[in-house]
Protein backbone atom coordinates (compact mmCIF):
# COMPACT_ATOMS: atom_id res chain seq x y z
CA UNK A 1 0.00 0.00 0.00
CA UNK A 2 2.93 2.55 1.09
CA UNK A 3 4.59 1.79 -2.73
CA UNK A 4 0.94 2.69 -4.49
CA UNK A 5 0.73 5.81 -1.89
CA UNK A 6 4.44 6.73 -3.41
CA UNK A 7 4.10 5.63 -6.93
CA UNK A 8 0.84 7.88 -7.12
CA UNK A 9 2.74 10.78 -5.25
CA UNK A 10 5.48 10.76 -7.73
CA UNK A 11 2.81 10.68 -10.83
CA UNK A 12 1.33 13.32 -9.21
CA UNK A 13 4.27 15.52 -8.77
CA UNK A 14 5.24 14.37 -12.37
CA UNK A 15 2.44 16.12 -14.13
CA UNK A 16 2.23 19.19 -12.03
CA UNK A 17 5.84 19.40 -13.00
CA UNK A 18 6.15 18.71 -16.66
CA UNK A 19 6.06 21.14 -19.01
CA UNK A 20 6.40 25.07 -18.33
CA UNK A 21 5.89 25.26 -14.65
CA UNK A 22 3.47 28.82 -15.30
CA UNK A 23 1.49 26.95 -16.79
CA UNK A 24 -2.30 25.25 -15.65
CA UNK A 25 -5.41 23.92 -16.85
CA UNK A 26 -7.22 24.85 -13.62
CA UNK A 27 -8.99 28.31 -14.22
CA UNK A 28 -10.68 28.47 -10.91
CA UNK A 29 -10.25 31.79 -7.79
CA UNK A 30 -11.35 31.55 -4.45
CA UNK A 31 -12.08 34.43 -2.12
CA UNK A 32 -13.37 34.57 1.20
CA UNK A 33 -15.25 37.03 2.91
CA UNK A 34 -14.90 37.27 6.67
CA UNK A 35 -17.81 39.75 8.41
CA UNK A 36 -15.49 40.57 12.32
CA UNK A 37 -18.37 41.93 14.89
CA UNK A 38 -15.86 43.22 17.05
CA UNK A 39 -13.40 45.16 14.23
CA UNK A 40 -16.75 46.35 12.44
CA UNK A 41 -14.74 45.20 8.67
CA UNK A 42 -15.11 42.95 6.02
CA UNK A 43 -11.94 41.08 5.72
CA UNK A 44 -11.43 39.89 2.21
CA UNK A 45 -8.91 37.23 0.89
CA UNK A 46 -8.47 36.23 -2.76
CA UNK A 47 -6.47 33.63 -3.90
CA UNK A 48 -5.99 33.81 -8.12
CA UNK A 49 -3.43 32.51 -10.38
CA UNK A 50 -0.40 35.35 -11.34
CA UNK A 51 -0.50 34.43 -14.63
CA UNK A 52 -3.71 34.98 -15.43
CA UNK A 53 -4.40 37.92 -13.33
CA UNK A 54 -1.46 39.82 -15.16
CA UNK A 55 -2.88 38.42 -18.28
CA UNK A 56 -6.48 39.90 -17.42
CA UNK A 57 -4.88 43.36 -16.16
CA UNK A 58 -3.02 43.49 -20.10
CA UNK A 59 -6.60 42.82 -21.56
CA UNK A 60 -7.46 46.39 -19.38
CA UNK A 61 -5.08 48.21 -21.07
CA UNK A 62 -1.63 48.23 -19.16
CA UNK A 63 0.76 47.51 -21.55
CA UNK A 64 3.43 46.85 -18.75
CA UNK A 65 4.46 43.66 -17.66
CA UNK A 66 3.43 43.92 -13.80
CA UNK A 67 6.14 41.03 -12.84
CA UNK A 68 3.41 40.73 -9.76
CA UNK A 69 5.18 39.49 -6.40
CA UNK A 70 8.80 39.46 -7.95
CA UNK A 71 11.69 41.31 -7.46
CA UNK A 72 11.06 42.83 -10.20
CA UNK A 73 7.78 44.15 -9.54
CA UNK A 74 6.36 47.57 -11.66
CA UNK A 75 6.56 50.42 -9.35
CA UNK A 76 2.77 50.98 -9.83
CA UNK A 77 1.66 47.36 -9.50
CA UNK A 78 -0.36 48.20 -6.22
CA UNK A 79 -2.27 50.43 -8.36
CA UNK A 80 -3.13 48.71 -11.23
CA UNK A 81 -4.03 45.80 -8.76
CA UNK A 82 -6.22 47.84 -7.07
CA UNK A 83 -7.77 49.75 -10.64
CA UNK A 84 -8.33 45.74 -11.82
CA UNK A 85 -9.89 44.70 -8.31
CA UNK A 86 -12.11 47.94 -8.93
CA UNK A 87 -13.63 47.07 -11.77
CA UNK A 88 -14.08 43.15 -11.49
CA UNK A 89 -15.07 43.29 -7.64
CA UNK A 90 -17.63 45.36 -6.32
CA UNK A 91 -19.80 44.81 -2.72
CA UNK A 92 -23.08 46.10 -0.98
CA UNK A 93 -23.82 45.74 1.86
CA UNK A 94 -27.30 45.81 3.11
CA UNK A 95 -28.27 47.46 -0.40
CA UNK A 96 -24.91 50.56 -0.04
CA UNK A 97 -22.35 49.94 -2.86
CA UNK A 98 -18.97 50.08 -0.37
CA UNK A 99 -15.32 50.65 -1.02
CA UNK A 100 -12.87 48.22 0.05
CA UNK A 101 -8.86 49.41 0.95
CA UNK A 102 -6.51 47.08 -0.47
CA UNK A 103 -3.95 45.92 2.27
CA UNK A 104 -1.48 43.79 0.97
CA UNK A 105 -0.74 40.75 -1.11
CA UNK A 106 1.90 37.62 -1.09
CA UNK A 107 2.94 35.15 -3.67
CA UNK A 108 1.78 31.56 -2.88
CA UNK A 109 3.87 28.60 -1.89
CA UNK A 110 3.93 27.36 -5.07
CA UNK A 111 4.75 30.49 -6.85
CA UNK A 112 2.31 30.15 -9.10
CA UNK A 113 -0.39 32.12 -7.59
CA UNK A 114 -0.92 35.56 -5.31
CA UNK A 115 -2.98 35.97 -1.92
CA UNK A 116 -4.47 39.64 -2.21
CA UNK A 117 -5.79 41.25 1.15
CA UNK A 118 -8.77 43.75 0.97
CA UNK A 119 -10.91 45.27 3.91
CA UNK A 120 -14.08 46.95 4.05
CA UNK A 121 -14.24 49.35 6.87
CA UNK A 122 -16.83 50.49 9.28
CA UNK A 123 -19.33 47.67 8.89
CA UNK A 124 -21.53 48.15 11.86
CA UNK A 125 -23.91 45.28 10.90
CA UNK A 126 -24.39 42.54 8.02
CA UNK A 127 -28.07 41.94 6.62
CA UNK A 128 -27.22 41.43 3.61
CA UNK A 129 -24.47 41.25 1.04
CA UNK A 130 -24.47 41.40 -2.50
CA UNK A 131 -21.06 40.21 -4.40
CA UNK A 132 -19.72 41.07 -7.77
CA UNK A 133 -17.23 39.10 -8.89
CA UNK A 134 -15.96 39.01 -12.40
CA UNK A 135 -12.45 38.51 -11.83
CA UNK A 136 -10.78 36.23 -14.98
CA UNK A 137 -14.13 36.01 -16.13
CA UNK A 138 -13.67 37.60 -19.21
CA UNK A 139 -9.86 35.47 -19.79
CA UNK A 140 -11.55 31.83 -19.94
CA UNK A 141 -14.80 30.91 -20.59
CA UNK A 142 -14.58 27.87 -17.74
CA UNK A 143 -12.77 30.58 -15.00
CA UNK A 144 -14.90 29.56 -11.85
CA UNK A 145 -14.77 31.18 -8.66
CA UNK A 146 -15.56 29.71 -5.31
CA UNK A 147 -17.01 32.44 -3.15
CA UNK A 148 -17.02 31.76 1.13
CA UNK A 149 -19.03 34.45 3.00
CA UNK A 150 -18.87 34.06 6.88
CA UNK A 151 -21.47 36.55 8.62
CA UNK A 152 -21.94 37.56 11.72
CA UNK A 153 -22.56 34.14 14.41
CA UNK A 154 -20.73 32.74 12.20
CA UNK A 155 -23.17 31.87 9.65
CA UNK A 156 -21.74 30.78 6.24
CA UNK A 157 -22.39 30.98 2.63
CA UNK A 158 -21.02 29.27 -0.38
CA UNK A 159 -21.10 30.23 -4.06
CA UNK A 160 -19.60 29.05 -7.26
CA UNK A 161 -19.75 31.57 -9.60
CA UNK A 162 -18.70 31.58 -13.53
CA UNK A 163 -18.42 33.80 -16.53
CA UNK A 164 -22.22 33.20 -17.00
CA UNK A 165 -22.93 33.70 -13.14
CA UNK A 166 -20.95 36.78 -11.51
CA UNK A 167 -22.98 37.90 -8.97
CA UNK A 168 -24.14 36.24 -5.26
CA UNK A 169 -26.44 37.82 -2.54
CA UNK A 170 -26.64 36.29 0.96
CA UNK A 171 -28.81 37.04 3.64
CA UNK A 172 -27.97 37.03 7.14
Amino acid sequence: MIQIKFLFSLLLLTACFSGKNEAHDIHVSKCNIDFSNEEKTLQITMHIYLDDLETDIAKGGVTKKLHLLTEKEHPDGDKFLLEYFQKNFKLQVNTNKVNYNFLGKEITEDLLGGWFYLEVENVQELKDLNIYYGILTDLYHDQQSVIKVKGPNKQKGYFLLDSKKKEANVTF
